[in-house]
């Protein structure tokens, strides 16, 4: 990405694509200063895979070879799931974040799938209420069972990332 671009533009990812999307989902997971050990079980459980990518809608963007940002869908039962959704350091705090939730949910709209619900790090609170998902509870993490936040968003409800 140019400093003199500001917006991100993604395509749909490729098996071919799964190294970068996994190199990418560990160092932004890694950000939140989680330990090795928790590092090590990301990397083996919860990591992105080639299948998922041929089985579900993944967006990424990229900065030459780089990928700096990704998201990932998968259906779940009558639903949808946000499995996946990274983006690298150095875009953090410049609004491509938005950008990139803004890409989801229009994607999402022009297949009317009006909600989703996901996951997520409890640092990564805020900027999901920000894009107007409501937490719903909190789950146990897949990786290593403490409580994280449980959120819904749903496209019928006003979110401020269009404003």
């Amino acid at each position: 990405m140019e400093a003199t671009k500001n917006t991100l533009q993604f395509q749909q990812a490729t098996p071919n694509d799964t190294a970068h999307l996994r190199s990418l989902a560990h160092q932004s997971e890694a950000h939140w200063g989680y330990g090795e050990a928790f590092m090590d079980t990301f990397d083996r459980t919860f990591n992105i895979t080639e299948q998922f990518i041929r089985e579900n809608p993944v967006y990424v963007s990229w900065d030459h070879e780089n990928a700096i940002a990704f998201w990932g869908l998968k259906r779940d039962g009558g639903g949808w799931e946000l499995e996946y959704f990274y983006i690298s350091e150095q875009c953090l705090g410049k609004g491509y974040g938005k950008q990139m939730w803004n890409h989801l949910t229009d994607w999402c709209r022009r297949r009317s799938i009006p909600e989703f619900y996901f996951v997520t790090s409890p640092q990564a609170i805020g900027f999901y209420e920000k894009m107007g998902a409501k937490q719903d509870g909190m789950w146990r993490s897949s990786i290593d069972g403490r409580s994280i936040p449980h959120f819904i968003y749903n496209d019928k409800q006003p979110h401020p990332s269009k404003t």
